[in-house]
């Protein structure tokens, strides 16, 4: 079930890449962030020639968040969910640092359509700055309406389920309306890779100010976490991440074994996916507190997650 990561042994410089022309600076999110095409003779074996890639940068107040990136992806293939893969890259020009991400469909032959734009066909009046009607209700309409019109591949429940397992894992608190899609070649559609997985792993937390947390403060930070999505309109967000997750696998007892094999890992064995990143030198490294703090969290709440099951 788990996914060989793919690695890296140093920074990748995209100075002399070429930057798209179409999606030169990506509009969307918070983050500044810039498409580029790796070179036809790949400097890596692991990146794909001719292939666009994201350049994701780090929030200001945040100059290491990018790693959040990193880490998701590996945490990702060690649950064998579908992440895109991301390094760690920098452009020798103008200094800057980021995660280099790979784009997840192929232009000409497949079309994405972000689940925002899919459900405003749903609701009337659909929020999509503050993405507040947010809900799965609305998303489970969508997705039994897609799949009935043979425009949705099966397994969709298993993929929310996923997703939400591998949210609350890792700390995310913004898989909002527009964070999924759906990927459609000419036959039909299938639930995108779970990209944009910054906004985790105690991003916002400075090392320095949690090296000495107890017990009772990672408690805390854990249970104040919740996803973006609501269960419905008419519910407020339920607290914290392992509400939801609970009410799905209430919903689709089906999708439940596969869900709890996707933790059957060691907190070694979560160490050890993501040791190498430490060796790895950047402008703007992960350093071994950082890491420590983001293993902290991930191993309580994998602890916390299989305690549900």
């Amino acid at each position: 079930m788990r996914i060989q990561p793919l690695t890296q042994g140093a920074i990748i410089d995209v100075a002399e890449w070429e930057f798209d022309a179409e999606f030169a600076v990506f509009p969307q999110g918070a983050r500044a962030k810039e498409a580029v095409f790796s070179p036809a003779e790949s400097p890596e074996s692991f990146i794909v020639p001719n292939k666009r890639y994201l350049f994701k940068r780090s929030k200001r107040s945040y100059p290491d968040q990018f790693w959040g990136e990193i880490i998701a992806y590996r945490v990702g293939c060690l649950l064998g969910v579908p992440v895109p893969p991301a390094f760690i890259a920098w452009n020798s020009k103008t200094g800057h640092c980021a995660a280099l991400i790979e784009w997840f469909y192929t232009d000409g032959k497949e079309l994405f359509v972000l689940g925002g734009d899919l459900l405003q066909h749903i609701q009337t009046g659909f929020d999509r700055k503050t993405g507040q009607q947010h809900n799965m209700q609305d998303i489970i309409l969508l997705m039994r309406t897609l799949a009935q019109n043979k425009a949705l591949r099966t397994g969709w429940r298993q993929w929310w389920v996923d997703a939400l397992l591998f949210d609350a894992l890792i700390g995310n608190t913004d898989r909002h309306q527009d964070n999924w899609g759906l990927v459609f070649d000419l036959d039909s559609g299938s639930l995108s890779p779970l990209f944009d997985n910054g906004t985790s792993l105690g991003h916002e937390r400075f090392p320095s100010r949690v090296h000495n947390w107890h017990e009772q403060e990672y408690r805390r930070y854990i249970s104040a976490g919740t996803h973006h999505v609501k269960w419905s309109l008419e519910q407020p967000l339920l607290n914290g991440h392992r509400a939801l997750l609970e009410k799905v696998l209430t919903e689709w007892p089906e999708t439940k074994d596969i869900a709890y094999a996707r933790l059957n890992f060691s907190h070694s064995e979560l160490s050890d996916s993501i040791e190498d990143l430490l060796s790895i030198h950047v402008q703007v490294p992960l350093t071994r507190e950082r890491m420590s703090f983001v293993l902290s969290l991930l191993t309580r709440r994998h602890l916390f997650l299989r305690s549900l099951f």
